[in-house]
Parts: C-alpha cells; structure tokens; sequence
C-alpha cells in the first residue's frame, strides 16, 4: 500500500476525477471507470473565505555590507630548484623534475608561465582542494588562490614558500569578510558586490533604491528557490508576501543576520515575523504538468479506511478496469505418481485413493469462488476414459476416486473399478480460483471499497522506482454497492446528521471485524475449518474471526445518545448485565453485524443487523442494535495502545477531514489518528483559572471560537 516515498501536497499527480465502481450484474465482478488524469485542470473543491496574503515590510536604510571571499597568490618569479615547495594551509606541494605524484608539480619544463599551470594543477587535484583550503587558477606566471566559500574563515589560511622563485602574496589569504544576511524562514539571500541567479544574493552596489530593487528580483528568481515568497518594491521599502493567500503563511519567521555588529543598521523588517494573511486558501488540482503513466487501483475489503492492497499488476493506461474473482479452467493436467497422489489405496481405515490438483483452491464454475464439493466439479481420467469421484475438497484441491464395483443392469454384471498403476495415465480437469476473491458473502459486500492513483514520471529523481504515484490519502474511496454519486443535496443531508450527532452524541471507538488477510493458525485442519467455519474462539491472534489481527481500528465515530435501561438478569451462568438499544451514524465508515465498539468508560458493545437508509441506492445512513458484551468475552482482549501516544490536554476533530483543507488529508487511510480521550485547551484562557471539558462542543458552548482549540 505504501511505497516509502511520502510527498508533500502538490508534489504529486492528483487522482482521476469522477472514479466509479458499479456491478457488471455479476456478484463476481466490478466495473470501474475514471476520467482521463492528465487533462484535470479544476478549481478548489470547498467554498473559500476571502483570503489575503501574510507580508512583511523590508526597509533598507544604508548599503548592506557583501560577503566577500578571500583570496591570495604565489607569483614564478625564476625556476626553482628540485625540492622546492610552497605551503597552503599546512600542505606541502614540492617542486619535481619530470614525473610528478599528488601534491608535487613540474617544473622540467623551465617555462614560468607552465610552471605557475602545474602549481595550480597541483592545488585543484591534490590536497589543497580536498581539504576545502583553497582553488586555483594561473594566467602567465601568476598562480591565484581563492577560498571556496564566502567569509572570515578563509582568511585564515596561511601561504608561505621556501624558496625566492615563488613568492606568496602574504602570509594568508586576504579579503574573507562576513556581510549581511536576510532569513527568510529556513531561506537566506546574501548580500554579495553583484546579483548572481540562482546564488541566492542581491547586489549591494548601487542606491539604496537599487538595493531594495535587487532584493526584490532576488526573491521573484525562479532560480532561487524562493517560491514560498514573493516580493514588490517601493523606493527603498522591499514588501515580501507569502506566495500562497490565507491565514496559513502568518507567523513565519524572518531576521537580519549583520556581518558587522558594531557598524549602523542597513536594513529593518517592520516585523519579526510575516502577519495578515486572512482566510483558508483551498487550491484546485491539476495535472497539466506531469506525464501521466496510468491509474492504480486498490481495493479494501474492510472499510473505507482500509487496509488497501493494489488490484493491478502495472499501472492501467486505459479508462476502464474490471475487477473479478479470476477463474481459470485447466484441462487435463497430469497427476505424476509421485507427489501428485495423497494416498494410493493406503489411507488409514479406507484404504482411498486421493489425488491433489497442481493449482488450488478448486471451484465450482460459474461463481464467484465457491469451493468445489461435487463429484460433478472435476473430471478425473484413466488412460483417456473417465472414472467416477466419490469426494471433492476444492479448498485443497483433493480428489478421491470412487473406487466402487458398479452395477451395469444391461449385462447384469458388476464393472469392476480401474485402479490407478504407475504406468498409467492419469489426468485432471478441473477450474480453480487464481488470485485474490471479490468479496460479496453475507453482508462484506458493503465493505468493498476502492481508490485508484494516478502514476507519473518522476521529475526530481527522488523515488526508487522513477515514478511518482497519488498518497491514498488523497484518493476518495468509492463504492460498487453506491448506484448514485452523492449530490450537494444529500451531502449537506449528511453533514447536518452529523451536527446533530456532534451536538448530543456519544464518542466511541469502533472496531472493524476483518474478513480477509493472513489465516491465523488456530484452526490447523482446512476440513475443519472448512466444515466448522469457526476458529479459536479464545485464540490470543485472532480473538475468535480466523484472520490476524481479528479486527481493524480503533476508528472515531459518534453515535446517538444511550436512551434505554440497564437490566441485571439472572442466569444458569450467574447474574449478567443487559443493556442494548438503538443507535444510529453516518455512512462512513460502513458497518456490519459482529463488529463492536468501546465506549470511553471501557464497555464494549457488539454490533447488531445494521439497517441502511438508502436514496436512489446511495447509503445515507446506518441505524443498528448494539448490546453490551459481558466483561469475559475475547473482545475484551482487542487493545487500544494506539490511544496511549495521544497528547494531552488537547481537542481534536473527531473527523480531521472534514476540517476543510487543514489538518488531515482529505481520505484518511489507516487508524493512526485518534481524536480520543480528549480534553479541551483554549490558548486564550489562562491555565490557572480555565475549564476543560471532553468535546469541541463543550468548548464551543463554553468560551466559543473553534473546536480545535484555535482562536
């Protein structure tokens, strides 16, 4: 599900829009069908406030003072002798006759201009640079030496010789000085004597009017990386605004770093900080920009939330995917009298002849995976002419033969069996399920969701695949038990059920019963587990569902308020506690019979028939029974540690995805989030004397402002 590479928004292809998945009128298959990706060019999806842009003012006062580098030189003034040298820093570079190693040059050549390119060979691929002491070049018998970054470090590089040949321009480099820095949040533009693109510096020369020219053509440079930032100019005053509008780009930090603390102040921020940016900036999506390779499509078969697990082999270039329960036919596949046979007439007290398919499980033709039981689901041959099967396990793919005298009322003799021989040929035909099965027993149908993903090149290089695929986060889970797309109406039907549950609800944990993933080997016979269709109901893996892990959650969900009474009951086992009632939530995230939740006094309550309200088969809401679940049950032993990492105290949105284009990704996967336990913290009121409560209700009703605890 997840490949390791986690984008930031917009650093990715936006997923197909209008995805649907809907039945083919086949129970085994789901048609699913999107537009084309790389043409999605829309606006926000969410009304917007009216936003504005955070800024801050930039005054320069005085010219800034640049960075400079420091820099030196060794002048070849005649030949030096063999075994000569110069020093950079501490290291040597000797003079040789001819052939020259690291940190030697060459001066058989007795011409002082060569002379002077080989000291500077000598510097770039020696010690010198490696050490970052210094790099060189040479016009005519000059060597010049410059310190690789800007500053007062490089000043401190000594240069020294032994020898009146080749004299240093002093004792060190010179010129290394420290200028002034604007921080801009993490980004910093330097003060430099020119504007280089893409160095990230303004030129100081010039008026202080084309000084704060250059900072603001510094900070528009795409070369730059400052697309966080953009700027305008007035006279001497540089206004740098927050690129994206909203209340988000306030309080980013910004600060003058001088080089000369002791000289005048060049230049003033009017704040600290970036302030007044207004509103939610909500941006559209578009695709315009990436070469679109084709969609993935995953598939859940719990819930909305997942987990989700990739339903394609490669990314799908079309418009169109079918979804099925794979059934493959296979015609007279050879049985090898070795390792193609279980028993060969020598099984315990039956004395069976018992065959196994190559491909397994065996099913019955024409469903959606049904194991094959019948005699009539396979066809066993002995050289070439067919023989009776008295069993079929398809889970396993076993077949036993009927080895049975068979009456023949035409000649009224018995027809002896043929019993199978090491020299004969023995062949099998048969259908088998290849892959993973379209879940659509019982009530799980509900509970199938997809998410398709667009995938694109790379462009920055960064993923180990060369592709870039849509987080699901990202991705809107769609349904094929959903005939309609929710509309506006019925969307605003839903958020309003929700207020009313937000206003007097419960919070509770819900827990997801799983219905595929990894056997728990609690049930070690497939017959019995095929026969009994119940594992370990006390199994500490899988609390009593046949899979690992037993359930999904804990999920946030708000339920209608407890209305019915609490009966202790005597029974043949003792006293218990009856209490169950109905209850009703939205239709995320879908629910069935024999899931459970936990209340946050610690009770848990099973989950009863659950009654869809439906318009033009589109699932509005669930409305269903949940009875109290003695203190002895196994689901008792479901864990809740994710809830031990929360902080506290803080208010949390039940459902951070309906906080529009803040804190959560629009289609949280996974259970990682939790809401609750919760406590309220309002920043505005002081610690000594404010009241906490449970909900963001609470704190609405009490001091007002937003549930989250923001101002």
């Amino acid at each position: 599900m997840s490949t390791g590479w986690d984008p930031s928004a917009g650093d990715f292809p936006w997923p197909p829009q209008n995805a649907t998945a809907m039945s083919s009128f086949h129970s085994s298959d789901a048609d699913i069908r999107w537009d084309d990706p790389s043409i999605l060019n829309i606006g926000p999806e969410f009304p917007q406030e009216e936003t504005k842009r955070a800024s801050v003012d930039l005054t320069v006062i005085l010219n800034p003072r640049p960075w400079q580098i420091a820099t030196g030189s060794f002048t070849v003034n005649s030949l030096p002798l063999a075994g000569d040298f110069i020093e950079i820093g501490g290291v040597l570079l000797t003079a040789v006759n001819g052939a020259f190693a690291r940190d030697e040059f060459d001066i058989s050549s007795g011409n002082l201009t060569t002379i002077a390119s080989n000291i500077a060979t000598a510097v770039n691929q020696g010690s010198v640079k490696s050490l970052g002491l210094s790099e060189a070049g040479a016009s005519g018998p000059i060597v010049f030496l410059e310190y690789p970054v800007d500053g007062e470090e490089g000043n401190l590089v000594t240069l020294s010789s032994t020898t009146a040949a080749v004299s240093p321009s002093g004792t060190s480099l010179t010129g290394g000085q420290k200028g002034d820095t604007l921080f801009f949040g993490t980004l910093e533009l330097k003060a430099n004597g020119s504007r280089t693109s893409g160095e990230n510096n303004f030129d100081v020369s010039g008026t202080i009017q084309d000084v704060a020219e250059s900072i603001k053509d510094a900070i528009n440079d795409s070369s730059n990386y400052f697309g966080l930032f953009t700027a305008g100019v007035s006279s001497n005053v540089v206004t740098v605004y927050v690129a994206e509008p909203g209340g988000q780009g306030n309080n980013i930090p910004v600060n003058i770093g001088f080089g000369d603390s002791t000289a005048p102040i060049t230049m003033d921020f009017s704040n600290g900080y970036t302030a007044g940016g207004t509103g939610v900036f909500c941006p559209g999506k578009s695709n315009t920009q990436w070469t679109i390779v084709g969609v993935n499509i995953y598939r859940s078969d719990t819930s909305q939330r997942g987990p989700y697990f990739r339903v394609n082999r490669v990314p799908v270039a079309s418009l169109f995917y079918r979804d099925h329960t794979n059934l493959v036919e296979v015609i007279d596949e050879v049985i090898p009298w070795e390792g193609g046979w279980i028993f060969r007439g020598d099984a315990p007290n039956a004395r069976s002849w018992r065959m196994r398919s190559r491909n397994t499980p065996i099913v019955k033709v024409g469903t959606n995976g049904i194991p094959a039981d019948s005699e009539f689901d396979v066809t066993v041959k002995i050289n070439g002419k067919e023989v009776p099967v008295r069993a079929v396990f398809g889970p396993k793919g076993e077949i036993d033969l009927d080895l049975r005298p068979v009456w023949d009322p035409a000649t009224e003799t018995m027809i002896e069996p043929v019993i199978p021989e090491e020299n004969y040929s023995i062949t099998l035909s048969y259908t088998y399920m290849k892959g993973n099965k379209l879940v659509n027993t019982l009530d799980n149908r509900h509970k199938v969701f997809y998410r398709l993903t667009t995938v694109a090149l790379d462009p920055s290089g960064t993923s180990a695949t060369g592709l870039v695929e849509t987080p699901l986060e990202y991705s809107e889970p769609i349904s094929p038990m959903n005939s309609e797309k929710l509309d506006y109406i019925w969307r605003e039907a839903i958020r309003r059920n929700r207020w009313i549950l937000e206003q007097g609800g419960e919070r509770v944990k819900l827990f997801i019963r799983r219905v595929t993933g990894n056997p728990c080997d609690c049930v070690w016979d497939a017959r019995l587990e095929e026969y009994s269709k119940q594992p370990l109901n006390y199994c500490m893996r899988c609390y009593g569902t046949g899979w690992v892990g037993g359930y999904e959650g804990p999920i946030d969900i708000i339920i209608a308020p407890d209305d019915n009474e609490r009966t202790v009951t005597q029974t043949a086992n003792g006293r218990r506690l009856e209490h169950s009632y109905e209850v009703w939530i939205g239709p995320s995230p879908m629910t069935s019979q024999r899931d459970f939740i936990v209340k946050q006094n610690g009770e848990r309550y099973s989950i009863g028939p659950v009654r869809r309200t439906q318009v033009r088969g589109l699932i509005l809401q669930q409305m269903f029974n949940i009875g109290y679940l003695d203190t002895g049950d196994i689901r008792y032993q479901v864990p809740m540690s994710p809830l031990e990492r929360l902080p506290w105290p803080e208010t949390r949105f039940s459902n951070p995805e309906d906080s529009e284009c803040q804190e959560s990704a629009p289609y949280p996967v996974g259970y990682d989030y939790q809401a609750s336990p919760m406590m309220s913290d309002k920043p505005s009121i002081p610690e000594g004397r404010q009241q906490r409560g449970r909900t963001p209700v609470w704190q609405n009703i009490t001091y007002g402002g937003k549930g989250n605890g923001k101002e």
